[in-house]
């Protein structure tokens, strides 16, 4: 356990010794500035296609199908974040699906599942045509801290912002549950991590943490999670087909 809180300080102060490189305007990107466009734009149809090829069908507070799509609207413009901790989460039906999703589906999917408690805002993820993908969003860094990394959360020397821009691209897949990349780049806010920080210890440790963002969903399987020469991303695993969300 040491070792791993080793590796995540290691990563933390990486990250604090960027921000203090270009000070003000660094940090006015985190809020003031979106995160990168890569442009790719969805529908509502993206979104429905999307649920249609997984299955899913989401029930929240007795809310399902267009009651609870007027309710997500109405959340969009008012909504606070809410903390996975103060609902319970209940899966069921678990099936085996093989899927391909295209840019704008997969980021469809993503946005408007469960906007209330997703860690990223305005995300947008791509495949290019040489397999390469990239990612960009508004992480909400306070609740990830609190939901995902309470455990690590205290060994992070200096306070962090509570929302940051990121941005990465590289070759990225999943198979068996487990993570594995090859960053190109990677951008915290306006600045690109060095090369050095993409090496083997670093990759090592965002491999070892990134899980926890899929995982936290019981018996999700992801068998595997590529991309096709299509530009799409190909999943295979076993997903749950029905999500209860309430209120402890």
């Amino acid at each position: 356990m040491g070792s791993e809180k080793g590796k995540i300080k290691y990563i933390f102060l990486v990250v604090f010794v960027l921000i203090l490189a270009s000070v003000s305007w660094v940090y006015a990107s985190f809020s003031l500035f979106g995160p990168k466009d890569l442009g790719v734009e969805y529908t509502h149809e993206d979104y429905v296609s999307a649920l249609e090829k997984t299955g899913i069908q989401v029930e929240y507070e007795g809310l399902t199908g267009e009651a609870l799509e007027e309710y997500k609207e109405q959340y969009k413009d008012n909504g606070e974040k809410k903390s996975i901790h103060d609902y319970n989460f209940e899966f069921s039906e678990y099936e085996r699906k093989e899927f391909t999703l295209t840019n704008e589906e997969a980021t469809a999917l993503l946005n408007e599942l469960a906007p209330g408690f997703w860690w990223f805002d305005d995300l947008q993820v791509k495949v290019l045509p040489d397999g390469t993908m990239e990612g960009s969003s508004t992480a909400d860094i306070k609740r990830l801290k609190t939901d995902l990394y309470s455990d690590v959360a205290d060994d992070v020397p200096i306070p962090l912002p509570d929302t940051l821009n990121i941005y990465s691209k590289g070759r990225i897949s999943v198979t068996n549950n487990q993570l594995s990349g090859d960053p190109e780049k990677f951008n915290l806010g306006a600045v690109s991590l060095p090369d050095k920080y993409l090496e083997e210890d670093s990759v090592n440790t965002m491999e070892e943490y990134f899980p926890r963002i899929y995982t936290v969903v019981p018996g999700l399987e992801i068998t595997s999670l590529t991309s096709n020469s299509e530009g799409e991303f190909v999943f295979d695993g076993v997903i749950p087909q029905k999500v209860s969300v309430t209120a402890k």
